[in-house]
């Protein structure tokens, strides 16, 4: 029996020996740069939060001045079980806490400074939220990373050698009490106006020099060796240029910050650099970064989350989603609703493989048995197929069971041994067997750590891809195929210089609905329309409701829009006619520039009006500049607000000019006294009053 078991083993060794294609090969020699093994586990996280929380949510502040005093942080309940808990129901794989932002303010209790919360009423003082929520992250089993600003509008060493101690001695507390870190974050935002220790000053340094980052790295490895790095000048990240929430559809995961012309360029990456340094987007789920109850009814929808998903994780980059603490130390509801709504549905979408288990036809194959084609659906993305060497193409041809119904497509290189797809096409055959391509607006270029393209659902029996670009033998992990279900975003509304009102949906052969209510109507009580076409609706102060359906999902997403005063009869001096029709047309992509110096604008109502505050829209035409970063305003000739749009630059969302009270006045006067950059222009948006 034995003579005879080794007879076989012989004989089906002998057999394997003749089959070319089951031998063993070399891999393809990489094309650098290649990630680390930090790098790649750091790539397959792909979605985690961000937690802004601090002195700002309690002062109704993005960018704190450093002045406002640490008692004012006084959370009534603070629950980081809550925290956790609903962002890993949310698909989080880790959490990156704001432990100390610009105002200076630390969420330990630090050694290094008084603005602590140590010196709040939280704990009577005993509190340490850093590790409150680290041994939370632990117990529930996400990662833990944290944000350390550089820059400290509190200290009033800032700009000094005595700082530069301070802010190192913090990363050492922080690097050496709370246990793994998976992600450190250095902002960049540095230097500027503040407090500085009541010297109501501003402080200019150099980043690259100031902070002494080299040093910073090496303290963050010591404990952390393979902790990711965003910012400073040793990063192992890149931010991806931004704060919209997307990475450019080209995304090499290479870049060369020294070569950099312009910070945009992180949206699309080097091709040609030497350092692996993948894009990290992040995004807020609400309009600002920290908690505001006005935002309450501008959080994003699960549409919009997905979108956000697939343009920053379907485009290989990370996605680290910003969830603020409101004032009762909690996600808000309405946020955690949409969170777990948002992971339910990317689970819903990707959770069948229609692809799975169908070994393509390739036109032409590495040989040996670990670069098989069958390696490219069996859900492993450690196993790959690979193109022979000499080739720079290749075409692969999935032949499914039975026409199938499909819409999206999911593609994902070998990143081990670089990233090598420059342009791709999809095609789907017909019933005939002819092949054309995906009806989509997505482009086919780079497909890195993941790339995920969405198209018109088509019913088919094969789906081909072509890489018709790369810069060596393809390397692909795997190609997944799914039918996600429809998800819709909540339609827009805006009413223009006119009192016209118009409402858009992006769903094809949708119903759209709307509902006016007075002040103080019940929104249940709201009487539904159709909306055909534009509607004249003048009056101050009012609310429109709007939601969308189509025959195939009932959800009906609902947009709440509150109008303000009507602007229609307001003057502008200075500006024609259809410049001012722009400034109140609800449309913040049809700018109005103010030319030659001109620094303020005068909105003249016909009769006196009670106002509480004014909406500043920056435009929203991409990499646009002239955005007002402060300002003061008149109201008949009396100073009534000032201060700044803090990162108005990087996140050029609308932001309210509250009054201390309200007042009654007929002309209010917008003065501009800085510009993000200088520039000699003033470019606006759009303007309301309340």
């Amino acid at each position: 029996m034995k003579l005879f078991r080794a007879l076989l083993a012989t004989s089906a060794l002998t057999l394997l020996s003749t089959i070319p294609s089951l031998g063993q090969s070399s891999a393809p020699a990489p094309i650098a740069p290649v990630p680390t093994a930090a790098q790649l586990a750091w790539h397959e996280l792909e979605t985690y939060a961000f937690i802004h929380f601090g002195l700002n949510t309690y002062n109704d502040l993005e960018w704190g001045y450093g002045n406002t005093p640490a008692s004012t942080f006084n959370p009534p309940i603070l629950d980081v079980e809550q925290w956790v808990t609903t962002l890993k129901r949310a698909g989080m794989k880790g959490v990156i806490l704001t432990a100390k932002h610009h105002d200076g303010f630390c969420l330990w209790p630090t050694e290094t400074t008084e603005y602590s919360i140590r010196n709040s009423p939280y704990k009577q003082g005993k509190g340490d939220l850093v590790k409150e929520l680290s041994e939370a992250c632990r117990r529930h089993g996400l990662q833990f990373g944290l944000y350390l600003s550089p820059w400290d509008r509190n200290n009033k060493d800032y700009g000094f050698p005595a700082y530069q101690r301070t802010f190192h001695r913090q990363i050492q507390e922080l690097t050496t009490r709370y246990g793994k870190l998976f992600e450190y974050w250095f902002d960049g935002a540095n230097g500027g106006t503040g407090w500085y220790g009541g010297a109501d000053s501003a402080r200019s340094i150099d980043p690259n020099s100031y902070y002494r980052y080299e040093e910073a790295a090496k303290m963050l490895r010591r404990n952390n060796k393979d902790i990711m790095i965003f910012g400073g000048t040793v990063p192992t990240i890149r931010w991806i240029g931004n704060e919209a929430g997307w990475a450019g559809q080209t995304n090499w995961g290479s870049y060369d910050p020294k070569a950099e012309k312009h910070y945009t360029e992180a949206q699309w990456g080097h091709r040609d650099a030497k350092q692996w340094l993948p894009g990290e987007v992040d995004v807020s789920i609400r309009p600002g970064w920290f908690y505001h109850h006005r935002e309450d009814h501008q959080v994003r929808s699960v549409a919009n989350l997905v979108n956000l998903y697939y343009q920053s994780v379907g485009r290989g980059a990370n996605l680290l989603l910003n969830c603020p603490i409101n004032l009762d130390g909690k996600i808000p509801a309405i946020d955690s609703a949409r969170l777990i709504a948002w992971h339910s549905h990317l689970q819903r979408s990707f959770q069948h493989n229609l692809l799975r288990g169908i070994a393509p036809s390739v036109t032409n194959q590495r040989p040996g048995k670990l670069f098989l084609p069958q390696h490219l659906t069996d859900g492993n993305i450690k196993t790959y197929w690979a193109g022979a060497d000499g080739t720079k193409t290749a075409q692969l041809t999935f032949r499914l069971p039975r026409p199938t119904e499909l819409n999206t497509v999911a593609l994902q290189e070998y990143l081990n041994l670089g990233q090598r797809v420059e342009r791709f096409r999809l095609e789907v055959a017909d019933a005939t067997g002819r092949f054309s391509p995906v009806q989509t607006t997505d482009s086919m270029t780079t497909i890195g750590y993941k790339r995920l393209i969405r198209f018109s659902a088509v019913k088919t029996s094969a789906l081909r891809l072509t890489i018709d670009e790369a810069r060596g033998p393809v390397c692909l992990a795997e190609v997944a195929a799914y039918l996600a279900p429809e998800v819709l975003e909540a339609p827009s509304v805006r009413r223009n210089a006119q009192d016209s009102v118009y409402i858009k949906t992006t769903a094809a052969n949708a119903k759209l609905e709307y509902a006016v209510l007075q002040a103080g109507q019940d929104p249940q009580k709201a009487q539904w329309s159709l909306y055909t076409k534009p509607f004249y609706l003048p009056g101050d102060h009012l609310t429109i409701l709007a939601r969308v359906s189509t025959s195939v999902n009932p959800d009906k997403p609902l947009t709440t829009f509150h109008t303000g005063y009507s602007l229609s009869e307001v003057q502008v001096p200075g500006l024609e006619e259809t410049e001012r029709q722009q400034l109140f047309d609800g449309n913040g992509y049809s700018q109005v520039v103010l030319h030659g110096g001109v620094r303020s604008l005068a909105l003249e109502f016909p009769t006196p009006r009670r106002i509480s505050r004014l909406i500043y829209s920056p435009t929203q035409q991409r990499d646009a500049e002239g955005h007002i970063q402060r300002y003061e305003l008149y109201l008949d000739g009396e100073l009534v607000a000032s201060g700044e749009f803090a990162n108005i630059r990087n996140n050029p969302i609308p932001v309210a000019i509250d009054l201390p009270q309200a007042k009654e006045g007929k002309t209010l006067r917008l003065v501009v006294t800085k510009t993000v950059g200088d520039t000699k222009n003033v470019v606006l948006g759009d303007l309301a009053v309340e």
